[in-house]
């Protein structure tokens, strides 16, 4: 075990010991993490397409299919985005958390292997919904979706995110609910913390940080942390 000690995020404790290693940015996933989980409509589609248990939906897509039966994979996974989308609610202690952040000077992105059609929906139409003196904590950027390729869980996209922050990816934060989410955070070198639910408990062995709702990673920002860097980025759990 390679433990590293995370200090405080808070712009206090900047001031005060500017050298230390610590979180100086997050990064979310959107479904399960920023907003209510779509689980059921991801198992159906694993169902539906024949994704085996230990790949994911768009990898099997993107790897083996080919001319019509995939442009009807495509098709149906947008189907199925789109039923997901009428449900979209704010994760609980979500505006807790961003609030912190917010105070703190931190930035925030999203990382999301939805279409740009459900990030918009997410911005446009669930974050416009809140009180009007909440809007200003929801400043995400960039707002990468599956269309930036590699998807997750390749790094790539947390990696782009470090080059345009100018920050390095161990002072990163990755944020989310599957096993995708904690790979991207592992492989890039970053911190991944897991939001926990009844169907991820399996995933956890990749986060090195586990929280059953999301406001509770303030307690570790405020604080500090210890962090197992030496977890790896390989893995064979199913995804479902």
């Amino acid at each position: 075990m390679a433990v590293t000690r995370y200090a405080s995020s808070t712009l206090a404790s900047v001031a005060k010991d500017p050298g230390s290693l610590r979180i100086r940015g997050i990064v979310f996933d959107m479904d399960g993490t920023l907003a209510t989980p779509m689980t059921e409509h991801l198992v159906r589609l694993h169902r539906e397409l024949g994704v085996p248990s230990k790949m994911g939906i768009l990898e099997y897509v993107d790897g083996h299919l080919v001319g019509e039966e995939r442009q009807r994979a495509e098709q149906r996974i947008l189907q199925v985005e789109t039923e997901a989308m009428a449900n979209m609610q704010l994760s609980p202690g979500l505006i807790e958390l961003l609030q912190f952040l917010h105070e703190n000077k931190l930035p925030i992105a999203i990382i999301t292997r939805n279409n740009n059609l459900a990030a918009q929906h997410f911005l446009e139409q669930v974050v416009t919904r809140q009180p009007e003196e909440q809007l200003k904590l929801f400043g995400f950027d960039p707002v990468i979706d599956r269309s930036f390729k590699p998807t997750k869980p390749h790094p790539q996209s947390l990696l782009h995110i470090s080059e345009m922050w100018g920050i390095p990816p161990q002072q990163l934060m990755m944020v989310g609910d599957h096993l995708d989410d904690l790979l991207c955070g592992v492989r890039a070198g970053s911190v991944s913390a897991l939001l926990r639910y009844p169907y991820n408990g399996a995933f956890e062995s990749k986060a090195h940080i586990s929280v059953d709702r999301i406001d509770k990673l303030i307690e570790s920002l405020a604080n500090g942390f210890d962090a197992d860097m030496s977890i790896s980025g390989d893995s064979d759990l199913a995804y479902f």
